[in-house]
């Protein structure tokens, strides 16, 4: 072998190791993320406000299926009162994506929930997409969207069994 072929072949195994380290701790990220994202449901299925406070972003954009818009304090407030309570979030599918400090996951859940103003509790089979920001080595919810679908959609992949459909409100 010659010293042109050496340093060639040299070259690259450099970017072949490069490339494999990128994509490992890509995946490393994902996965932190995916992960981040059960201690929030955890938290928010147990009124955990506390560790909710740290999980969300002071600067939170939070919509609900029903197109309420709330911010950190008065999310943190609605779980802390009782006046919103999830019973259960059960994720079907999410998907990660992590580029540079900012992350989001996406996909589908059935959720279960008591609006105490009205009394009721309500399962729901949402779409979501979820923003977050790391800031010193912690992810924080920025930004979430939910969206209630229905599995009859013939554009949207059937997940399996879902929750029960209850009578639910106009205004979910």
């Amino acid at each position: 072998m010659n010293a042109k072929t050496f340093w060639l072949n040299f070259f690259y195994a450099c970017i072949l190791l490069t490339i494999t380290s990128a994509a490992d701790a890509q995946s490393a990220a994902k996965q932190k993320l995916l992960a981040m994202e059960k201690v929030r449901y955890d938290a928010l299925v147990t009124r955990d406000t506390t560790s909710l406070s740290r999980l969300l972003a002071d600067d939170l954009v939070f919509m609900h299926t029903n197109g309420v818009i709330e911010n950190k304090a008065s999310l943190l407030k609605s779980i802390a009162t009782g006046s919103l309570e999830y019973l259960f979030i059960l994720p079907e599918t999410s998907t990660a994506t992590v580029d540079g400090n900012v992350g989001w996951v996406y996909g589908k859940a059935n959720i279960r929930f008591k609006v105490a103003s009205i009394n009721m509790t309500i399962d729901q089979y949402i779409s979501f997409i979820n923003f977050y920001r790391l800031i010193h080595d912690q992810w924080q919810l920025v930004a979430c969207q939910n969206a209630k679908v229905s599995k009859d959609n013939p554009y949207f992949i059937d997940p399996g069994p879902q929750v029960k459909k209850s009578v639910q409100p106009l205004i979910y």
